[in-house]
C-alpha cells in the first residue's frame, strides 16, 4: 500500500512539470528506500572535525556490524537495496566518505588518499563504539577496505572487495578514454555527464527513474572540485597498485571477491590476481552486471555475502 500510494504521489506530482516538486519526490522516495531498508540516517562527529552522514540499521544493535564503503564519486546510497535484502540481520553502517555525499567538509584541502580514508573510518567506528565489523568496499572503497585489513585485522571480522580496487588494473577502453580526453567520465560537471557516468558504471539498470538521474547529477557536477582532488590525491597513492608487492600476501583476514563480469572499468581479470595475492579469498563472478554490483545486483551480491558472512560467524 505505501508503495502504490508514493508511486501515485509522485505521478500527479510529476505531471505537474515542477523542478521543486520532482525535487520532492526524488528525496521521498530515497527516503522511502532507506526505511525500506531499515536504514536511519544520523550525523556523526569525529574528533578530526568531521561530521559524517551516515546510514544506520535502525534495530539490529545486536547482530554482527558491517561496515560498508562506496566507490569514487558514489556516496551511501549506492548500497541501500543490498541493505534490503538483508534488513534484520546485520548491523549496516554505511557512511559518505569524506569528499563524497553529505560528509562535510567538503574541502579541496584535505587529503583523500587511502590511507587516510582508512584511519577516518576506524575513528568513525570508534564514535559509533563498533569493535569489530565485517568490511566491504567497492571500487576504490576496496582499496580502503584493504587498508583497513592492513592496518588494524583484528578490528575485521572479513574482508570483502566488490569489484575493488587495489590492483586496479584498468579495461583498455577506459584507459584509452582517460589517455585520449581531457575529461574524465567519472567526473560529471553537469547533469548531462552524470549519463555517461552511468553508463561507464554499470551494464543493467540500477533503477534511478529519467528525472532523478537529473537531480543526481547536479549534485555530483556540484561537487566536481572536490571529486577531482579525490581522484588525483587516490592515483598518487601507492595502496591502488598493489599486485606483486608483497602487501597481500600478509593480509590473513578472510575475503569475499564479488566481481561483475561486464565492469568496464577495472576487468574482470583482477579477480585472478587478488585470488592469486590472497591466501584466504574465495571469488563469485556474476555474469551481465558491471562496476556496481550490490546496486546493479542487489539480490544476487546479498546472497554471496550472507554465505560468506554466515560460515564466518557460525
Amino acid at each position: 500500500m505505501a508503495i502504490r500510494l508514493l508511486m501515485l504521489a509522485a505521478t500527479l506530482v510529476l505531471l505537474a512539470g515542477c523542478e521543486s516538486s520532482q525535487r520532492w519526490v526524488y528525496h521521498q522516495g530515497m527516503d522511502f528506500e532507506k526505511w525500506r531498508a531499515g536504514l536511519e540516517e544520523h550525523t556523526v562527529s569525529t574528533d578530526d572535525g568531521l561530521r559524517w552522514r551516515v546510514l544506520q540499521s535502525s534495530d539490529a544493535d545486536q547482530a554482527p556490524a558491517v561496515l560498508l564503503i562506496h566507490g569514487f564519486g558514489a556516496d551511501s546510497r549506492n548500497w541501500v537495496r543490498f541493505a534490503n535484502e538483508l534488513e534484520g540481520d546485520y548491523r549496516f553502517v554505511i557512511p559518505d566518505l569524506p569528499g563524497h555525499g553529505n560528509t562535510e567538509p567538503r574541502t579541496t584541502n584535505m587529503d583523500y588518499g587511502i590511507s587516510e580514508q582508512a584511519e577516518r573510518l576506524f575513528r568513525l567506528l570508534d564514535a559509533l563504539q563498533v569493535e569489530r565489523a565485517h568490511v566491504a568496499g567497492n571500487s576504490m572503497g576496496g582499496a580502503i577496505a584493504i587498508e583497513m585489513a592492513r592496518g588494524q585485522p583484528d578490528r575485521l571480522r572479513s574482508l570483502g572487495l566488490v569489484d575493488a580496487a587495489g590492483i586496479t588494473l584498468q579495461t583498455p577502453e577506459f584507459l584509452n578514454v582517460l589517455e585520449q580526453s581531457d575529461s574524465n567520465p567519472l567526473i560529471p560537471h553537469s547533469a548531462e555527464d552524470f549519463r555517461t557516468t552511468l553508463d561507464w558504471a554499470s551494464e543493467r539498470s540500477v533503477g534511478i527513474p529519467d528525472f532523478a538521474i537529473t537531480l543526481m547529477g547536479e549534485e555530483k557536477a556540484a561537487n566536481a572540485d572536490v571529486a577531482e582532488k579525490v581522484w588525483q590525491d587516490i592515483n598518487l597513492d601507492p595502496a591502488m597498485r598493489l599486485q606483486g608487492r608483497g602487501v597481500l600476501p600478509e593480509i590473513k583476514t578472510s575475503t569475499l571477491i564479488l566481481w561483475g563480469r561486464e565492469d568496464a572499468l577495472l576487468g574482470v581479470d583482477n579477480v585472478e590476481v587478488f585470488q592469486r595475492e590472497l591466501p584466504n579469498s574465495r571469488a563469485v563472478i556474476l555474469e551481465g552486471v558491471g562496476h556496481v554490483p550490490m546496486a546493479e545486483a542487489p539480490e544476487e551480491s546479498a546472497e554471496a555475502f550472507r554465505a560468506f558472512w554466515q560460515d564466518i560467524d557460525g
